[in-house]
């Protein structure tokens, strides 16, 4: 009998802002064979961008994802929500370490960072607030 797959979904609009930083996060819960996958919110309309970053789903794809098959899938405007969604939900049912790479919707762990994945947490310092380990 296979054992079901463990997975951990994250979304939201910006770089981590609370808590321990991302990737000690991401690295605990892959240490302990989950899966996270990711949905980066990169829309406009929000109710602040003190957070915003640029290619958000490059952040996540290097600095919030893990795991064996883990992905991304972008969400550019709220009218590609559903779907996105949808595929991530149809993805992790299928295991997504099957899917081709070739889909422009979906993006895979690189093996080198091209983000920084403690913008939030220098983002949060910067600005005085309290929260993360110095």
């Amino acid at each position: 009998m296979k054992t079901a797959k463990r997975v951990i979904d994250i979304s939201g609009d910006g770089p981590n802002n609370q808590g321990a930083a991302v990737t000690s996060a991401r690295d605990a819960a892959v240490g302990k064979g989950i899966v996270v996958n990711g949905l980066p919110l990169m829309t406009s309309g929000g109710f602040g961008s003190a957070f915003d970053i640029p290619r958000l789903d490059l952040y996540y794809a290097d600095c919030v994802i893990g795991g064996p098959g883990s992905f991304v899938v972008p969400v550019n405007g709220w009218e590609q929500f559903p779907e996105a969604v949808r595929r991530k939900l149809v993805l992790e049912l299928a295991d997504a370490a099957s899917v081709p790479l070739e889909r422009p919707w979906l993006l895979r762990v690189q093996e080198r960072p091209r983000s920084d994945c403690l913008i939030g947490e220098k983002r949060w310092r910067d600005r005085g607030w309290t929260g993360f380990p110095q």
